[in-house]
């Protein structure tokens, strides 16, 4: 059989039942330093039950302590261990180094017996373990109690388990009950004592037939509500019709409540929940905000989630066709677009982040990009197109494909002909002397 690459040893090796105890775990190196990494382990598994052969009943009130650059953590799996030892990052073991790991607060069942603590060592390419007897006397007059969970919100509860060895009857203050010598009890420490307070101790005792005692007591903490998560933080932003999902995760709330466009709606404590950040922003702002509120004991919390916006833009408002002067068309990307009639011209006015934006067309003093057109989409790879466009008060025009210039003539109407291999996407700039500048976007397309 392998053996263990560290020498190993567990003390004490005797304790009573129905007490608490604290083990001490040393692994002490051998003659040369020893190189470790993150994927060194060494598992522990103490027997869990109320058995002669168990040790805890269970593993809630234990506590590790580990040396610098160490973890000893709970480790959860249906095989028989329950607690990890592996370091934090790569180091070495000095020779002859002695490791000290701490197991503090573990119960002791009621049980007298004989149990053993394994041990597994999983280093390098080894594969080792080892066994360590733990002798429990036989309890005296004693009670162990505990409060499941320690910490709970206003109006949740807690679970009071207890047991007792050498009595006839447990009585529980400030509950004013008298139980078995081993059982549980569910009860909410916000209503426990009057007036409430941010902590309620729960006084077990044991008493014999000749009123003969032994105490225990847990403190159970009543906390303030907390937002453990609110996501997504720090969001990219986002177009006007993207959908996103919320997600929150909150404790020892009474009461968890979402802003919505409808208001405050109350939520679970733990959730997720798909939105469309339009229906938030007020006017035309940029950034859509969710706030997460969460109301209990003492004063609530609150966390935000912002989401910010792609601004809003005009593609493009025209005329349909050069000579047609009585309609037009529009795209408005992250936004929303309105087209209002007046003596002589049209107006779009598009609303969203970073709006309004205002454009017009027909007799109004104003830079325009009246008509862009292109004589046929779709068309066949490498057709001819031309495209023909007027504008009125500009000074300078630009035109690009798919992001590449193409040249024009600089005039206010002109025509340029193309010959798209793929789907393009034309944007013509049209500029005035003031530095204000007009796009409208045309595409054509190639057909199958």
């Amino acid at each position: 059989m392998t053996s263990c690459v560290f020498a190993y040893v567990l003390n004490p090796g005797s304790v009573q039942a129905n007490t608490r105890a604290n083990f001490t775990l040393v692994a002490s190196n051998g003659a040369s330093a020893l190189n470790l990494t993150t994927d060194d382990e060494i598992y522990l598994g103490l027997p869990v039950g109320t058995g002669a052969t168990d040790l805890t009943p269970d593993l809630n009130d234990i506590n590790t302590q580990a040396p610098p650059g160490w973890r000893f953590s709970k480790y959860a799996s249906p095989g028989p261990y329950n607690f990890v030892i592996s370091p934090t990052r790569n180091l070495t073991v000095a020779a002859n180094a002695a490791l000290v790991f701490q197991l503090n607060n573990v119960i002791i069942n009621a049980t007298q017996g004989s149990s053993q603590v394994a041990l597994q060592e999983y280093i390098g390419s080894g594969d080792a373990g080892t066994a360590f007897p733990v002798l429990k006397s036989e309890a005296v007059l004693s009670i162990i109690a505990q409060a499941i969970p320690t910490t709970v919100g206003r109006k949740q509860t807690t679970t009071l388990k207890w047991t007792a060895a050498k009595a006839a009857y447990v009585t529980i203050s400030p509950l004013n009950v008298q139980v078995d010598t081993v059982g549980q009890l569910v009860t909410t420490p916000s209503s426990d004592i009057s007036p409430e307070a941010p902590q309620v101790t729960y006084s077990l005792t044991a008493w014999t037939p000749d009123q003969q005692f032994a105490r225990d007591s847990v403190t159970v903490t009543i906390s303030q509500p907390v937002i453990n998560r609110f996501d997504p933080q720090n969001s990219p932003p986002i177009n006007y019709n993207d959908s996103v999902t919320l997600q929150w995760d909150v404790a020892y709330a009474e009461k968890t409540t979402l802003s919505l466009p409808q208001g405050q709606v109350q939520k679970p404590a733990t959730g997720t929940q798909t939105v469309q950040p339009k229906t938030m922003l007020q006017g035309n702002s940029n950034i859509a905000t969710y706030t997460l509120w969460a109301s209990g004991a003492g004063n609530p919390a609150t966390k935000t989630v912002q989401i910010p916006f792609n601004p809003v833009a005009i593609d493009y408002f025209r005329y349909p066709a050069v000579g047609v002067t009585n309609s037009y068309e529009f795209y408005v990307t992250n936004g929303v677009g309105r087209v209002d009639q007046f003596a002589g011209y049209f107006q779009l006015t598009a609303t969203g982040p970073n709006g309004p934006l205002v454009q017009y067309l027909g007799n109004y003093p104003a830079l325009q990009i009246q008509v862009f057109v292109a004589s046929a989409s779709p068309v066949s790879a490498g057709t001819p197109v031309t495209l023909t466009w007027q504008t009125v008060h500009a000074q300078a025009w630009t035109l690009t494909a798919n992001g590449q210039g193409v040249p024009i003539d600089a005039v206010a109407s002109g025509t340029v002909v193309v010959t798209p291999a793929v789907t393009t996407t034309y944007i013509l700039s049209a500029g005035e002397g003031a530095g204000n500048t007009l796009t409208s976007s045309l595409q054509v397309a190639i057909s199958a």
